[in-house]
Order: C-alpha cells, then structure tokens, then sequence
C-alpha cells in the first residue's frame, strides 16, 4: 500500500539548498512511497527541478508561521494537511511551532524532527532528535532524517551526507568572478558601495559578473562589469555554476556556490558558523572577525533580525575594507 511521508520546510532559499539532499535521498531511500514538501514560493523550484519525483505545496513563510494568529487561515492549513494524510511527518529543525502542530494533527503515526527549547509545541513531535550545539545546521538535519529512516526500519541513508545535485539546471560558461550583494536582511549584507568599488577594481584583471539588486548605488558600476539580473532561479544556478569564483553575503545563492563547489569569499557577518557553506569548505574564505564581542549575534536556529550592536552598529561588516578583501581575492584568485 501506498504509504506518504509529509516533510515540513516552509523558509527561505538557502536553508532549501541545504535541505535539498535529504529530499533527494529519501526520494532514493523510500521507493514507492508519496512524498510531499511544504515549502516557500521562493524555493518551490529547487524541489520542482531536482525532485520531480515529489509533490510541492507552497505557503508563503511569514503567512505559515503566523497562523496561528489567523484561526480561518490555520484551519484551511490544517485542511490541507489533513487532506494528504500521511503516514510519517519530517520537520526541518528550523520549523515553528504552526509545522509541529499540523504534523500532530495532520493523522500520521510518526512525527520526526528536533529537540528544541525554544519551540513551545516541540512536545508534540513523536521523536525529537538532540543537537549537540556544534552540528552544522545541515549535519543536524541529516540526522534526524537518519532518525526517521530508522524509525521506519528501512535501509540506513549514509554516514555522510552528500552535497545537492544542481546539475539538471544545466550550467552557462562564463569563468568569470561573481559578485551577488543581496541577503535576506539588512544586517546581513556588506555595503553596497563598497561591493560596488570592488568589483570595479576588480574588472581591471578579471571578468567580473553582478547580479543587480535594483539598488541606488549600482549606476557606479564600471561599463567592464557585466550586469545580469535573473528572473528566475534556473538563471541564477547557471550563472553560478560557470562561475570561477563567487564573492557573498551569507544567503542562499552563497549555499548554492557550496553546493556546486565553486570557491568563494563570504561575508559572514552575524551569522554563526553553524550556517557556514556545508560543502567544498577548503574553497571559501569565511571573512568573520573573532575579537569582535558581539559576533555572531544570530542563534543556532534563528536570526535576531536586526544588527544588536548599539555603540558600532554593523561592526562586524564594517571591520572590511575594500583594500583587504580585494588582496584577499587576488592571493585566492593567483593560486586557484
């Protein structure tokens, strides 16, 4: 009999990059079963191209993790979760408390994800796996995802979890240095001008790629500095994937030079190095400053939103300059 795993990532891009592995290898390790991923808009296509083989329903983020606050928008979600009525239920550990509580009433028997302290309804979950504080956030998700394979007695997934594989988004050759100087938030993204003057500097020897952000600031760019902006996200995965070298944010198109091992220098910023790239790590210059206090100030499991430095706020984006990065590029890009 047809038997339905329900797994719970409603987020954004790069955390669906880092999960996108386990989605492919439970496609592997449960043939025959129905999977089904609730996910953002924004990373809906991951899953459609690279797992095709599942099913995709989407909720906005902001809208799913505050439903609670909507009773009719929480019952139409719990209708279409009751609707799937699946057998085990996966939560990625980042999920809040709306994912536990549809995951316990959605039916199932078995509903896998982590311990958390800071979920009120984490109690509800059937198995909830520990993280020892120092598992990358992608390591921790393997393994609970170890921990439902076992649960249901089927064959043991890997000791290591694998990189995602992008490659059916095919890959546009271009060799050139790209710079990408979006993030989610604010207090995560390097200043724009200075992302602007390094690329012009840059330009000078390298060909040099920018996806454009729709900034003020961005007319600045050097004529030499080839200006894309992607409409879709196959468009930005090819353009990553030909890349020779990826300068960042941490962010999702960041996960995805991870995932497909092109090098990078990353501004890290708030970010703890649980969010570190996952994949291909000997290739990335993490540009994070330890004697500053307040770095990183985001949690394990979410961010804090806004920079928390009152007396230097954004120090920790501000410590770089554009001379250091840009020698710090050149030394990587002279050895590569």
């Amino acid at each position: 009999m047809l038997k339905t795993l329900l797994i719970s990532k409603v987020n954004q891009l790069g955390d669906n990059v880092v999960y996108l592995p386990i989605v492919q290898s439970l496609v592997a390790a449960l043939p025959g079963w129905r999977i089904v991923v609730l996910t953002s808009p924004t990373a809906a296509r991951l899953y459609e191209v690279c797992c095709p083989e599942v099913e995709v329903i989407t909720y906005e983020t902001a809208e799913f993790n505050g439903a609670w606050r909507n009773p009719t928008r929480l019952w139409r979600f719990w209708r279409d979760i009751r609707a799937i009525n699946p057998d085990a239920c996966l939560l990625g550990s980042d999920q809040g408390s709306v994912a536990h509580m549809l995951a316990r009433c959605s039916g199932a028997r078995m509903s896998v994800g982590p311990l958390s302290e800071r979920v009120k309804l984490n109690a509800l979950l059937n198995l909830r796996v520990p993280s020892d504080g120092e598992d990358h956030v992608a390591i921790y998700n393997w393994r609970i995802a170890q921990a439902l394979i076992s649960r249901l007695k089927m064959p043991a997934l890997p000791e290591k979890m694998p990189p995602p594989d992008l490659s059916v988004f095919g890959r546009e050759v271009h060799g050139s240095v790209v710079m990408h100087a979006g993030a989610s938030r604010a207090y995560k993204r390097w200043p724009l001008e200075r992302g602007v003057e390094l690329a012009n500097r840059l330009s000078a020897q390298h060909a040099v790629t920018w996806f454009e952000q729709s900034e003020p600031g961005e007319e600045m760019l050097k004529p030499e500095v080839r200006r894309v902006k992607p409409g879709t996200l196959d468009e930005l995965v090819r353009v990553l994937a030909g890349a020779r070298h990826f300068i960042g944010n941490n962010s999702g198109p960041m996960n995805i030079a991870s995932a497909l091992g092109v090098p990078g220098t990353i501004f890290n910023g708030p970010s703890t190095s649980n969010w570190d790239p996952p994949w291909h790590t000997d290739g990335f210059d993490i540009l994070r400053d330890p004697k500053l206090a307040c770095q990183p100030c985001d949690q394990l499991s979410h961010p804090v939103n806004a920079c928390q430095n009152i007396q230097r706020p954004m120090a920790c984006m501000d410590r770089w300059s554009v001379d250091e990065v840009h020698r710090r590029i050149e030394t990587r890009l002279a050895a590569a």
